[in-house]
């Protein structure tokens, strides 16, 4: 199944090698033992491998993360060196705090910290916090954040017996909803 789902999906002339190989050294290997836990990821696994759709985006994201450049504002977040990381840690904490407060990304409560957040990350990149500047935005972490990629490699991990590290896909749904909403300051 992993196996068709490679060949599948990066089988063609142009596939990136990298890319190719980081799926391969990640391959789920069901125990001849497993938990009720690694059966159910397994079958979730086996549905999301064969959605063609899925494919097309793991097409996509995979050769960034083979390069170490999950998220392609991170990776131009990096060329702007330690600011960039910090600014992307500052914007993490921000919206994680705003979901844990109930927030709507949506309401009055989110504009404030989406604003303050579009402020900065424009600083860093010398642009202007304009509704261009929101789009493009929210364009870089709707690329490299889908949530069925996270949940793959969610599943993978499962299957393996790794333990599962908290994901950063609601975070960044909260921040693509609240860089959608139009409520720019």
């Amino acid at each position: 199944m992993i196996g068709d789902f490679v060949q599948g999906t990066f089988g063609t002339v142009d596939a990136d090698p990298a890319a190719v190989a980081m799926v391969r050294a990640a391959t789920p290997d069901l125990p001849d033992d497993p938990s009720g836990e690694q059966v159910a990821a397994w079958v979730e696994l086996a549905e999301l491998v064969g959605d063609e759709d899925f494919r097309a985006r793991m097409r996509r994201t995979a050769p960034r993360r083979a390069a170490g450049r999950a998220l392609d504002i991170e990776s131009e977040m990096g060329e702007v060196g330690a600011v960039g990381e910090e600014l992307m840690e500052f914007a993490r904490q921000k919206v994680a705090e705003a979901m844990e407060s109930g927030i709507d990304p949506l309401g009055d409560g989110g504009a404030p910290v989406i604003d303050d957040l579009v402020r900065r990350f424009a600083e860093v990149f010398g642009r202007t916090p304009d509704a261009e500047f929101r789009d493009w935005t929210a364009e870089r972490f709707e690329e490299a954040h889908d949530p069925r990629v996270d949940r793959y490699w969610r599943l993978v991990w499962i299957v393996n017996g790794r333990q599962v590290v908290p994901g950063l896909v609601p975070v960044y749904a909260w921040l693509i909803r609240a860089l959608r909403s139009g409520r720019a300051a």
